[in-house]
C-alpha cells in the first residue's frame, strides 16, 4: 500500500523538478547521495531502456559505480501514474539506498503516490550473478 505523506526532502526534490519543466518530457529522475538529480527518457535500440534505466546509468556514469539514489521519480502520462516493472525494480532495489523512496506520477505532479521498495517489489531477485 502506498504511503501518502511526502517528506520535505521529498518536497524538495519534486520542485526543484518542477523549476527545470523537466518533467514534462517525462521520464525518471533520482536523487543520488551526493544530491545530484539525474534524469532519463525511455528509449529503444535493439532493446527497451526504460527512463528508471537511464536515469540510474547517467547517475552510475557520472559518479561512480558506488553511487546510490535516495528517491526516484517516475513519470507517467497526461493523467496517469506508472509503475516500475520488474526489471526496473531490481535495478531500484540494487542501486537505491535502503530507505529509499519511489514516487510515482502523472506529467502534471498533481497525482503523486509513494512507495517503498518492500511495497513494490518484497522478494526482488539478489543473484549476485546478475550483477558481477
Amino acid at each position: 500500500m502506498a504511503s501518502k505523506k511526502l517528506s520535505e526532502e521529498e518536497k524538495e526534490f519534486l520542485g526543484k523538478i518542477k523549476k527545470s519543466d523537466r518533467h514534462k518530457r517525462g521520464g525518471s529522475f533520482v536523487l543520488s547521495e551526493r544530491g545530484n538529480i539525474y534524469h532519463g527518457i525511455p528509449f529503444e535500440a535493439g532493446v527497451c531502456v526504460h527512463g528508471e534505466e537511464n536515469a540510474i546509468g547517467t547517475m552510475l556514469t557520472e559518479e561512480g559505480e558506488d553511487a546510490r539514489f535516495k528517491m526516484i521519480l517516475i513519470v507517467g502520462s497526461e493523467n496517469e501514474i506508472i509503475m516500475p516493472c520488474g526489471r526496473c525494480r531490481v535495478a531500484i532495489k540494487r542501486y537505491g539506498t535502503k530507505d529509499v523512496s519511489i514516487l510515482c506520477a502523472d506529467k502534471s505532479l498533481r497525482k503523486i503516490e509513494k512507495f517503498s521498495i518492500d511495497e513494490l517489489y518484497p522478494h526482488p531477485c539478489e543473484d549476485k550473478w546478475l550483477f558481477d
